[in-house]
C-alpha cells in the first residue's frame, strides 16, 4: 500500500513532471477491479478532464492530489499499486486500471493492488480542505506530542483494540499503514496489541518520537524498497521488521523475530523488546 512516504515522493514527482501538461484523455483500462472506487462514470470523467491543465500536485498523509484546471481536484487515496509516468514515444503497459493521456504524447497509468479510490471533486465539493475530516499527518506542525496524547485518550476503541488499531486508522494519524507500523512499534518497544490505557507517559513519548523518526527516514529514502515511484524506481527504505526478519535475530537483543496475526494483518515483533 502507498503510505505517507510513498505518497510524498510520488506527489512531488507529479508536481515536477505533470504541472503544465494538458489532459487529452482519461480512460478506464482493460483491467477491472471491484475495489477501485471512482466517483464518476468514465464519460463524465473524460468530459470534465479533457482540455484541462494540471496546475500542481500535493499529498496529505496517504492521499495524493492533482489540481486540475481552475476548479477541479483529483483525490487519489488509500491506494495500493503503482502510478507510472510514460514519456512521449514510450509505450505504456498493456494492462492497467486507469490511464491519463496528455497533449504532448506522454501518459500516466495506474495499476491497482488491493484497493483504492479516485475522486474528481469540484471546488464546491471540497472547498480548501478535502481532507478536513481525516487524521493528522505525523510530520505536520499539528502533530505535537500534546495533540497525539489527546488523540490517544479520545480513541473510542482504546480499551478494545491495541495500539495498531489506532495507528493504522487514518481518522487519527493519517499516513501510517501496516508496513511502517512494524518498524515504528519496534523502535518504540511496544507490542501491537498493547491497549492504550496501559501506555505509560514515557511509552507514549517514545511512540510519538518513533513515528516521526521512521517517517523522516523513509521520506529521505523515497519510500520503502518494495514500492515503486512514478518512474518505476524502488524506494531505498529497508524495513527492519517484515516477513524476511522472521526467525532471524533481533538487532538489539538477538532474540528470534516472530510473526503473529493481529487485527486482520501480519505483525512482526521481538518478544523480548516488545513484550505484550
Amino acid at each position: 500500500m502507498i503510505e505517507m512516504p510513498e505518497a510524498y515522493t510520488i506527489s512531488h514527482q507529479m508536481q515536477d513532471t505533470l504541472s503544465g501538461k494538458t489532459i487529452r484523455r482519461f480512460e478506464r483500462g482493460p483491467l477491472v477491479h471491484k475495489f477501485l472506487w471512482i466517483n464518476r462514470p468514465e464519460d463524465e470523467m473524460q468530459r470534465m478532464l479533457a482540455g484541462q491543465t494540471v496546475q500542481g500536485a500535493s499529498s496529505y498523509g496517504r492521499s495524493m492530489y492533482l489540481r486540475i484546471g481552475e476548479a477541479n481536484l483529483l483525490w487519489m487515496g488509500e491506494m495500493g499499486g503503482r502510478w507510472l509516468y510514460h514519456p512521449a514515444g514510450q509505450a505504456g503497459p498493456e494492462k492497467y486500471h486507469v490511464r491519463f493521456e496528455f497533449a504532448d504524447g506522454s501518459a500516466m497509468t495506474y495499476l491497482m493492488q488491493m484497493w483504492g479510490f479516485i475522486n474528481l471533486l469540484e471546488q464546491a465539493d471540497f472547498g480548501e480542505r478535502p481532507h478536513k475530516e481525516v487524521g493528522v499527518p505525523p510530520l505536520s506542525e499539528a502533530f505535537t506530542f500534546e495533540r497525539f496524547d489527546e488523540m490517544l485518550e479520545a480513541y473510542p476503541d482504546k480499551t478494545k483494540k491495541g495500539i495498531k488499531g489506532f495507528l493504522v486508522t487514518s481518522q487519527h494519524v493519517n499516513g501510517i499503514g501496516n508496513s511502517y507500523l512494524q518498524d515504528i512499534l519496534f523502535q518504540a518497544r511496544l507490542h501491537p496489541a498493547r491497549k492504550i490505557p496501559s501506555l505509560a507517559p514515557e511509552e507514549r513519548a517514545r511512540l510519538h518520537n518513533a513515528i516521526q523518526s521512521v517517517m523522516l527516514a523513509a521520506i529521505a529514502l523515497h519510500g520503502r524498497e518494495e514500492e515503486r515511484d512514478l518512474f518505476n524506481q524502488p524506494g531505498g527504505y529497508e524495513r527492519i521488521m517484515d516477513s524476511k526478519a522472521v526467525g532471524h535475530h533481533c538487532p538489539v537483543c538477538h532474540t528470534d523475530i516472530e510473526k503473529l496475526s493481529y487485527l486482520g494483518g501480519a505483525c512482526y515483533v521481538c518478544p523480548q523488546c516488545q513484550p505484550r
